[in-house]
């Protein structure tokens, strides 16, 4: 789990959803560092937010999700990531499984001292609600995934598929003046293997 941050069990958490409070410190200033580093995110959001280049980078680090996703059932064998219906929003930083099929978004992260792209495309197949994320730099896929039907919310990655158990947030990494980025986090049974689903430029410094 990733530095200053407070894990959340799930009916905690739904307690505070819809509220702006955040968890974590060490905002950081918008010098220096932090403004090459804005930079470089800039430049992956730029780099991505195109089809073609979504589609390659899910092609790319996602051949384990795709495998785990097609063997659990939850899309045909003839699921392929070249052929995703793919609808660029620039408003678009994360997606839940519900949202409308082919909504799309690029933003970027630094995650475990890493700036990296977060792409992210909605899917469904006829039994289970997808959606999909990407994280070229740091060279992994994965995916939140819900059955039509109902039933549990299941983060799927290379490493399998586990019912979530909890969601947490954090803030830092500086995304304007004065404000840092807020992540959300999904994470499985044990609270462990924390993927973010969401981000917003929303944590006052």
């Amino acid at each position: 789990m990733p530095r200053k941050s407070i894990p959340i069990d799930r009916r905690t958490m739904l307690k505070r959803i819809g509220t702006t409070a955040a968890v974590g410190a060490g905002l950081v200033s918008t010098t220096g560092g932090a403004a090459a580093t804005a930079r470089e995110k800039a430049r992956l959001v730029g780099e991505y937010h195109d089809e073609r280049a979504l589609r390659s980078a899910f092609e790319r680090h996602g051949r384990d999700l795709r495998e785990t996703l097609v063997d659990e059932g939850f899309v045909p064998e003839d699921f392929e990531f070249r052929a995703l219906d793919v609808g660029l929003d620039s408003e678009v930083t994360g997606l839940e499984p519900t949202a409308a099929d082919s909504l799309a978004g690029v933003t970027a992260i630094r995650e475990e001292g890493t700036t990296t792209a977060l792409a992210t495309v909605s899917a469904s197949s006829s039994t289970h609600e997808l959606a999909l994320f990407v994280q070229p730099e740091r060279e992994t896929a994965y995916a939140l995934v819900e059955p039509k039907s109902g039933g549990d919310r299941l983060l799927v990655d290379e490493s399998g598929v586990t019912p979530t158990g909890c969601r947490y947030q954090t803030c830092g990494s500086s995304c304007a003046d004065n404000y840092s980025t807020l992540k959300n986090y999904n994470c499985d049974v044990n609270c462990r293997n924390c993927k973010v689903y969401d981000t917003e430029c929303a944590c006052p410094d």
